[in-house]
């Protein structure tokens, strides 16, 4: 029995939700592994780490991107891969920041990139599991 001020969300308003966050993921995945694959140089010297970490970060955005494409093509009902692509971006921020030698602007940048892409990891985990 629901009361008044019990709120229930449908599995339909989560999976919208959940179906929103991944397709902004992907474009902005896809987006940004475009472009640290186009700059790596530039960005590597505004980071002060090197082009081939870019180039990596590169790649796992594209891995990122492309897997929100596919997990949207079969079903939001099964965001393993998905979860575990952004588990994979934040475990590369964290490789970065301990082996190269970040400045202060691109540690803040890696260090919040890891946190974000962990916590989206765990927000669609979540979004699934209700």
């Amino acid at each position: 029995m629901t009361t008044t001020y019990e709120r229930v969300e449908s599995p339909s308003r989560q999976r919208g939700a959940l179906r929103q966050i991944i397709s902004g993921a992907a474009v902005f995945d896809g987006a940004m592994g475009i472009f640290c694959l186009a700059a790596a140089s530039q960005i590597a010297s505004w980071l002060s780490v090197s082009p081939a970490s870019v180039r990596v970060t590169g790649i796992v955005f594209l891995v990122a991107s492309a897997e929100g494409v596919i997990t949207l093509a079969r079903s939001v009902h099964d965001v393993r891969w998905i979860v575990a692509a952004n588990v994979l971006f934040a475990a590369c921020c964290v490789g970065v920041l301990a082996f190269d030698d970040p400045n202060a602007i691109g540690a803040v940048l890696l260090a919040g990139g890891a946190i974000c892409s962990g916590a989206t990891a765990a927000l669609e985990h979540r979004l699934t599991r209700r």
